[in-house]
C-alpha cells in the first residue's frame, strides 16, 4: 500500500473538479486461488464488487460494465492480474452542504503489472464527474 504524506499528495483532475492521492493499493488478484477458469474467477470477482460497491456506495469500479458483460458472455481469457483500489479526496462541497467537510471517491480496476497505476488512474478519473459519484464527509468535532 502506498499513503503519502499531506505534503506530497499526487493531484489529479475529476471532471471539473482537483482531488488528491490518499492512497493505493495494488495487490495480486489471483493470490489464494488454487484452480478455476476465467469465467469463474470473473464471476468471483463481480461478485465480491457488488459486496464492496455495497458497503462503499462512493466505490467507482472502472469499466464495470465490461466485467458484467464478459462474465455474460462466459469469455475465458483472464482477467489482468493485479488490481488496483485508490482513495482519493477533495475540498469541493456540495452547494447545498452546509457544513464543514470534503468529498471522498474510492476507485478500482484490473491492470497488468506492468503498467503504471498512477497513469491508469489519471486516465480512468479524468472524463469522471466527481459532482455526482463523490461522497461527502463532514468534519469530527
Amino acid at each position: 500500500m502506498i499513503q503519502t504524506s499531506p505534503d506530497e499528495l499526487r493531484g489529479y483532475q475529476v471532471g471539473p473538479v482537483r482531488a488528491e492521492l490518499r492512497e493505493l493499493t495494488v495487490s495480486d488478484d489471483l493470490e489464494g486461488m488454487l484452480e478455476g477458469t476465467p469465467h469463474l474467477h470473473r464471476r468471483f470477482r463481480l461478485m465480491g464488487i457488488e459486496k464492496a460497491r455495497a458497503a462503499t456506495p462512493h466505490l467507482y469500479v472502472h469499466d464495470l460494465d465490461k466485467l458484467r458483460a464478459d462474465a455474460e458472455r462466459r469469455v475465458e481469457e483472464w482477467l489482468p492480474r493485479e488490481v488496483v483500489h485508490a482513495r482519493l479526496t477533495s475540498w469541493w462541497n456540495p452547494e447545498d452542504m452546509a457544513e464543514p467537510g470534503h468529498t471522498v471517491l474510492s476507485v478500482m480496476w484490473f491492470q497488468t503489472a506492468a503498467q503504471d497505476p498512477f497513469a491508469c488512474l489519471a486516465t480512468i478519473v479524468r472524463p469522471l464527474d466527481w459532482t455526482s459519484l463523490a461522497r461527502f464527509v463532514p468534519f469530527e468535532d
